[in-house]
């Protein structure tokens, strides 16, 4: 059968090709077929840029598919799928830590909206669901996430607030030396520079908030002053009005959700339980949390920045008969959100177990940095691309000190072992059929505990421990022993 292909009319580009095409659609039933197949791709030999998550683009690609429900797909729907986004470095980068913020949150399934920005941030976000912080409290968590290492290697001395020696090379001290802008705000006295617990080192503009600061525990309201120094430290030209081959990395931690739980005229309207009130203090600091993610986004320079949002720790109600944090590593304790929004990037939830270990040779490759000398974790930007890395053992650690005796911690492929003290005792959990870690099967699964011990072991040779300074007495350490 004949037939008759469509004329183009006079003088179109396409004149020629669409002639030797009807001659060939009119040879045989084969030679049609081809023509079909090849005909969706003629005319598309430039494909489109690629187009960030949830632009226009997108919107009117779903609305003209709405719009002609009977268009069959082509080869050319192929074309309008957007590359994979490519890491365009160098970012500015902020690092926003919550403190106490659990990993159960609206955005992981937690019924209650007390987080209406972040939810609304981990949404735009690549964020992990089984991401753990390096220990269970502030001191032993932030200043080595920033370091890229272990507190076990790391020099310091034996208190639980713990001062970190200036011999370890933090990761603004690197961002420096590249010759990028850095910058800090804090709300709390351990934090302070005149104490040089260590956190300032390598830090252009580290400030406090104004007006009282707590200097152990967490009794003032800090979250709404915190976010008027970020906003105004990343309004100033000096840090944000950079070469253009210059960047700046800024790290904020608010504090709010930290024991004691105080009340919030507008938020805290929950209960009267302590999980009650830590979740109205969630709801305060989201607020101004949101505040600043808002301010970034409206700057000029939003496009070239990657925001981070994460915790240096969890908080306990109940679990194992323990509350608030330190101490221990229950789930409840060391899982905390991970979120990085990356502009180009899509969102998705990573499955994959990671650790705060990565967090600092993350920010190094997103900034163009060298990770000279090498960090104890590695980059994830291929994986926050798109690109899948592979599984790994994650470390959490806990070194004595003062006030605490040593554990540590290790995951893989979905089981928990617990070491307590010198690896004198252990405890073994399925994650994936016990997430809350409530049966013990060291006893009942000998082999998979051999197989986690054996991955300890492991871990353990490969990470140094660094004798403590000073003459203070570590808890449960034998006599003599500085670690």
């Amino acid at each position: 059968m004949n037939v008759l292909m469509p004329s183009p009319q006079r003088g179109s580009a396409v004149t020629r090709r669409s002639r030797i095409t009807a001659v060939l659609w009119n040879r045989s039933a084969v030679v049609r077929w081809t023509l079909i197949l090849a005909l969706g791709s003629w005319g598309c030999e430039k494909e489109p840029a690629p187009v960030a998550a949830n632009s226009t683009v997108h919107a009117e690609t779903k609305s003209s598919a709405k719009a002609s429900p009977a268009t069959p797909a082509s080869a050319s729907a192929a074309v309008l799928t957007p590359k994979k986004a490519e890491a365009a470095r160098p970012y500015n980068v902020v690092l926003i830590y919550v403190d106490s913020l659990r990993a159960d949150m609206p955005w992981s399934g937690y019924p209650r909206d007390i987080a209406p920005n972040l939810t609304k941030f981990a949404e735009r976000a690549v964020w992990y669901e089984n991401a753990y912080s390096l220990s269970s409290y502030t001191a032993k968590s932030i200043p080595p996430s920033l370091i890229g290492a272990y507190p076990s290697e790391l020099k310091r001395d034996g208190y639980f607030f713990t001062k970190w020696s200036p011999e370890n090379l933090f990761l603004a001290e690197r961002i420096q030396r590249a010759g990028h802008r850095t910058l800090a705000g804090h709300v709390h006295g351990y934090f302070q520079p005149k104490l040089a617990m260590g956190p300032a080192e390598g830090v252009d503009d580290y400030r406090m908030i104004e007006v009282h600061i707590d200097l152990q525990a967490v009794k003032s309201v800090t979250d709404e002053r915190l976010a008027t120094l970020a906003t105004k430290m990343l309004s100033e030209p000096k840090n944000v009005s950079l070469p253009a081959d210059k960047r700046f990395f800024a790290v904020f931690h608010f504090l709010d959700p930290h024991h004691t739980y105080e009340r919030h005229k507008q938020d805290s309207r929950f209960g009267n339980k302590p999980r009650d009130l830590y979740d109205g203090e969630v709801h305060w600091t989201d607020r101004w949390v949101g505040q600043v993610l808002d301010f970034i986004e409206a700057q000029p320079w939003a496009k070239q920045t990657v925001v981070i949002i994460t915790a240096d720790h969890g908080e306990g109600f109940g679990e194992h008969n323990h509350f608030r944090h330190a101490y221990e590593l229950w789930e409840s304790l060391v899982r905390v959100p991970l979120m990085f929004r990356i502009p180009g990037v899509k969102s998705q939830k990573l499955s994959v177990a990671r650790s705060h270990i990565d967090l600092a040779p993350t920010i190094a490759d997103l900034m163009g940095v060298k990770a000279e000398p090498a960090f104890r974790g590695v980059s994830l930007v291929k994986e926050l691309f798109g690109t899948p890395g592979p599984p790994r053992p994650v470390i959490v650690d806990l070194p004595r000190d003062d006030l605490q005796d040593r554990r540590r911690a290790v995951i893989d492929s979905g089981w928990k072992l617990i070491s307590f003290g010198d690896n004198q005792r252990f405890q073994l959990f399925d994650l994936k059929e016990d997430p809350g870690e409530l049966r013990d099967l060291s006893k009942s699964h000998p082999e998979q505990l051999s197989r986690m011990q054996a991955v300890l072991e492991r871990l353990d040779k490969e990470i140094p421990t660094e004798p403590v300074s000073g003459g203070v007495r570590l808890k449960g350490a034998p006599g003599g022993r500085r670690y």
